[in-house]
């Protein structure tokens, strides 16, 4: 059996959906990851959230079943990750659902290299997607998020016209993000820019 660690995009049912068929997803922590903004996408001009080995770090995401077929399809959305095998000692289950005794956890590790510049930014279209996806796990779950993700710089919003290749399908809960930033990441609120068309 094998399990992915969603902690980017990965975390928001609606994104998952977009790529293939999984098991339920459930919250965990792993000791020993750190998340940034640091993975120069290929496909966009925009930078990613990207996982690094770090041993004295925590990173909370989710985790979820998939077959063979279906891992496969994640392999290809995540070109430019690698996929690494995570030991189950170092997750952390975040609800009362025991964790797996059998399978492998397998984590996308991206270069840790780079950081949101006015070039390759943080989009909104992105963040929504992330923002939306922990929003299911609850307000904590979020906060979280924002506390053990680093390199938050150069937001921009292009909501009227989405750079993110799987924006969000609804806009219910847009209100509810930008009121989530302004409280939990006030400086990166107050530098956000608008999209210019290119």
């Amino acid at each position: 059996m094998d399990y992915i660690f969603g902690y980017g995009s990965l975390i928001c049912a609606d994104s998952r959906s977009r790529t293939g068929v999984t098991g339920p997803a459930l919250p965990i922590e792993i000791q020993g990851i750190a998340r940034r903004w640091s993975v120069h996408s290929p496909e966009w001009h925009a930078t990613a959230v990207g996982a690094h080995l770090a041993p004295e770090s925590l990173c909370n995401g989710v985790y979820f079943q998939v077959d063979p077929d279906n891992l496969i399809r994640f392999d290809q959305r995540e070109m430019g990750y690698q996929r690494i095998n995570i030991e189950w000692s170092a997750v952390t289950a975040l609800t009362d659902v025991p964790l797996p005794t059998q399978g492998t956890l397998w984590a996308y590790v991206g270069d840790n290299h780079g950081e949101p510049t006015l070039e390759r930014p943080i989009t909104q279209s992105y963040l929504d997607v992330i923002l939306n996806g922990c929003f299911d796990y609850g307000p904590e779950f979020a906060a979280k998020f924002t506390q053990l993700t680093q390199q938050w710089q150069h937001l921009v919003n292009d909501r009227h016209q989405p750079l993110y290749p799987r924006p969000l399908q609804s806009s219910d809960r847009i209100h509810h993000i930008d009121q989530f930033v302004q409280k939990h990441l006030p400086t990166l609120w107050k530098q956000r820019t608008t999209l210019r068309h290119h």
